[in-house]
């Protein structure tokens, strides 16, 4: 008997790789990877271990070799357990005040009286100047 958690997350995965045209029996173990990347920012790591699980125990079933033991597969969910074991002991980027409106009322006058006397900074840019590669002698 399929539990339906096994059914859901099989059917999740088909809808997946449908959605992106690829193949889910047999799945190639970059898009099992790939799938585990996308969980990682909606299921916990145990349940993106259950859904690489039932994803392997599909491909048993049907007499197509388990994805799950590649090396890509396998380096990818060490990668994703190690990022949610080591997520608790980050430091928050931002204070709660800055999303919430707090203090917000105090400092919008500092801030604008801050913004007029400053000069115009140069800034990095987010991509870079293109070049041309050949030498300025051609």
């Amino acid at each position: 008997m399929v539990s339906w958690r096994r059914e859901r997350a099989w059917t999740e995965f088909v809808g997946w790789c449908q959605a992106r045209r690829l193949r889910p029996l047999p799945a190639h173990p970059w898009t099992v990877a790939a799938y585990a990347r996308w969980c990682a920012t909606r299921h916990r790591f145990p349940a993106i271990a259950m859904r690489i699980r039932t994803i392997a125990r599909a491909h048993l079933l049907s007499g197509q070799a388990m994805p799950d033991r590649d090396p890509t597969v396998t380096r990818t969910l060490r990668m994703i357990e190690r990022m949610t074991r080591d997520r608790g002991g980050r430091a928050a980027l931002f204070r709660a005040a800055d999303f919430t409106g707090e203090e917000r009322a105090s400092t919008t006058k500092a801030r604008s009286h801050a913004a007029r006397n400053t000069t115009r900074r140069r800034s990095l840019r987010a991509t870079p100047r293109l070049v041309s590669r050949r030498p300025k002698g051609n």
